[in-house]
């Protein structure tokens, strides 16, 4: 048997790496699509997705997966600014289909750079995936509608692409001591 530490070790199949991670989110789409039939829902999922696949690609990303009514994709640490753009267009086209299809839908994204664990996952059929910390964080940077980036993004920013971007701090947390 293998001790703990030989579980722990590195496995061939996975590299760290620095990426931009982006979640991009349909805010209030459970809300808005609650009163339709399943494969109506299917084909709002099916359009969001290929709204997000071509946008990121445009921009030189790519989609690591789709889960629902989300896309995770990552980008170079260098092309922190186009993962913002590939943001601000798929926001411009979200606004665009919830007017087409008559439903109160609109972007909540998350932008984080961070360093990841990617390779493929599991047994066959493998799944080309990231995991760690990173990807935590860029889960829990928010939710709903609106744009949000991290301070390592925020950084990569040209000083002309700054301005419109506030910083936000959380509120101060206590906990009881023993």
């Amino acid at each position: 048997m293998g001790s703990a530490a030989d579980s722990r070790a590195s496995d061939a199949r996975f590299t760290e790496q620095a990426l931009v991670l982006v979640l991009a989110d349909l805010a209030g789409f459970t809300k808005a699509v609650g009163h339709l039939p399943a494969v109506e829902i299917a084909a709002v999922i099916d359009r969001f997705y290929t709204l997000c696949g071509p946008l990121v690609a445009e921009r030189g990303g790519r989609v690591i997966k789709y889960s629902g009514d989300n896309c995770l994709a990552v980008f170079e640490p260098e092309a922190a600014l186009e993962a913002v753009r590939f943001v601000l267009a798929l926001r411009d086209a979200v606004a665009g289909m919830g007017r087409d299809l008559d439903l109160e839908i609109d972007l909540g994204a998350n932008v984080h750079l961070a360093t990841v664990a990617a390779g493929t996952f599991g047994v066959e059929p493998v799944v080309d995936d990231i995991m760690g910390m990173g990807v935590v964080h860029v889960h829990r940077m928010g939710s709903g509608v609106g744009i949000r980036i991290s301070e390592p993004v925020y950084r990569k920013l040209p000083s002309s692409e700054r301005g419109p971007w506030q910083k936000h701090q959380p509120p101060a947390t206590y906990t009881l001591a023993s």
